[in-house]
């Protein structure tokens, strides 16, 4: 069954949009890292290790969870190497992890979800939306704010590769992004291992000689 990935900044509603597209297609969620496996006093290059292993292991449960529900959603990308394309982190950890995410696509270790939504808003509507929610800190939220406009601009060049792989949103109402999540999982047929592979080097060419 199709593995959906959402995406967006923080405050955007997209834990909130995964909980309420579950609850009416009895769909499981794939939550964030952080959420998942915890907080970790790992550092330098033994943090990137657990990252990308934590990575690895979330597609391994979307994998095996898209065997028994109709739906799978993956609650933030297993390929966050934008994150480092938007930052400037190290580049010769962006290679590692390039070179780590290529290995396992082509193992079959890992793969690009069926389809990905890409939800935005406006500064003002996110920090008012982060001030109205009292469930969560966000204590990374004004840096987040900057992934806005990147991330509308990459997964937009994603879709130019590959029509109707990509929908971009402006997350206005929840009943609106899930409907949303339903037109695109319609639109998109999904990629194959050759296509896989097209895109994720698309996408590292694309971070090499693309400002953000």
């Amino acid at each position: 069954m199709p593995i959906v990935c959402l995406e967006g900044t923080s405050a955007v509603g997209k834990s909130t949009t995964c909980k309420a597209f579950a609850d009416r297609y009895d769909a499981y969620i794939v939550e964030e890292t952080h959420f998942l496996f915890g907080p970790t006093k790992w550092q330098g290059m033994e943090l990137v290790d657990w990252h990308l292993a934590c990575q690895t292991k979330r597609w391994e449960i979307a994998l095996e969870m898209s065997k028994e529900y109709p739906y799978v959603l993956l609650d933030g990308d297993v390929f966050k190497l934008w994150y480092d394309w938007v930052y400037g982190l190290d580049h010769s950890v962006f290679e590692y992890e390039s070179n780590y995410f290529r290995s396992k696509l082509i193992s079959g270790e890992i793969s690009f979800p069926h389809c990905y939504i890409v939800l935005w808003a406006g500064e003002s509507d996110l920090r008012n939306r982060k001030e109205s929610d009292i469930t969560r800190g966000r204590r990374l939220f004004d840096k987040h704010l900057k992934l806005v406009e990147p991330q509308i601009k990459f997964f937009s060049a994603l879709n130019g590769l590959i029509p109707n792989y990509v929908g971009v949103h402006k997350a206005e109402t929840i009943e609106g992004n899930i409907l949303n999540i339903e037109n695109q999982i319609s639109l998109s047929s999904g990629l194959s291992a050759q296509q896989n592979l097209q895109l994720f080097d698309f996408m590292i060419e694309y971070f090499r000689t693309t400002n953000p």
